[in-house]
């Protein structure tokens, strides 16, 4: 991935669109998630939501075995941005704002596992 002087990313990301993200409590609301990092997720959604919203989340992280690891936190929306004027789908950016430590290792052992 090139670098560029306006990157403000602190940690790598990888492109991660079979990672099963759930917000909230309930089961079945899958979003289909753009990207991954050890800090946030990037992900499309149907509706929009506020900037700043504080969610609860769940990630199934696959580990090396071929398993999958339930990562459960809560972050915070900041950025929510339509696709198309035509369109009622959204790219949301969730900041996570409470992660576990094993959780954060377990993100960033998957996203270095990818290739750049």
């Amino acid at each position: 991935m090139p670098t560029h002087a306006s990157e403000r990313r602190t940690h790598p990301r990888t492109p991660a669109p079979d990672i099963p993200l759930r917000i909230g409590p309930e089961e079945g609301n899958g979003f289909r998630v753009r990207d991954l990092s050890k800090s946030g997720v990037a992900f499309f959604s149907e509706s929009s939501i506020p900037l700043m919203t504080l969610v609860q989340f769940t990630l199934e992280i696959p580990d090396p075995g071929g398993d999958s690891r339930q990562v459960f936190g809560q972050g915070a929306v900041v950025r929510c941005e339509p696709l198309a004027p035509s369109v009622g789908h959204f790219e949301v950016a969730l900041f996570f704002q409470d992660l576990e430590e094993e959780a954060a290792r377990w993100i960033g052992e998957f996203v270095a596992s990818k290739p750049d």
